[in-house]
C-alpha cells in the first residue's frame, strides 16, 4: 500500500497548497505552503527586484544616514570678494598661521573659493605674495 503526502495551505489548513514560497527575512529563510487564494493575496502589491541588484531584507526600521550638506553649485555659491579674502588671509598669516590653517579658517568664516571645494594652500600663498608685492 502506497502512502500519499498532500500539502495543505499553512495559513488556513483547508485547501491543498499549490506553491511553496521561500521568504527571506533578516538573513534567515522560511518556507511556507500556500493555496492559490493566499498566494494571490501575498503577491498583491509585491514587486520584482530590479535586474542586477542584490536582494536584501527590508526591515520596518530605517537607520538614519549621516547626510553631508549638498555641495554648492556655481549659481548657488557666494564667493567672498577677492579683496576681502586677501585682507583676511594677510591678517591670519601675520598671526602666524600656515597656509593650510588659513584655508580652514577662511572656510569656517564662510569665505569660500570661487570654483573649488576648499582653499588650496598654493593658491593662498600666491595670493598673499601678490598682495604684499602690491602694497
Amino acid at each position: 500500500m502506497a502512502e500519499r503526502v498532500v500539502l495543505v495551505c499553512d495559513v488556513d489548513g483547508k485547501e491543498p497548497a499549490t506553491k511553496t514560497v521561500r521568504i527571506q527575512v533578516g538573513g534567515r529563510n522560511f518556507n511556507k505552503d500556500l493555496c492559490q487564494k493566499h498566494l494571490d493575496a501575498l503577491l498583491q502589491g509585491a514587486r520584482s527586484p530590479r535586474r542586477g541588484q542584490k536582494v536584501r531584507a527590508r526591515t520596518g526600521t530605517t537607520r538614519p544616514r549621516a547626510t553631508a550638506p549638498k555641495p554648492a553649485t556655481r549659481r548657488t555659491r557666494r564667493a567672498a570678494s577677492p579683496g576681502a579674502v586677501a585682507t583676511e588671509a594677510k591678517k591670519l598669516r601675520d598671526s602666524g598661521l600656515s597656509y593650510r590653517q588659513i584655508g580652514d579658517a577662511l572656510m569656517k568664516r564662510g569665505m569660500k573659493p570661487q570654483r573649488a571645494k576648499a582653499w588650496n594652500p598654493v593658491v593662498l600663498g600666491r595670493m598673499l605674495k601678490r598682495t604684499t608685492a602690491k602694497g
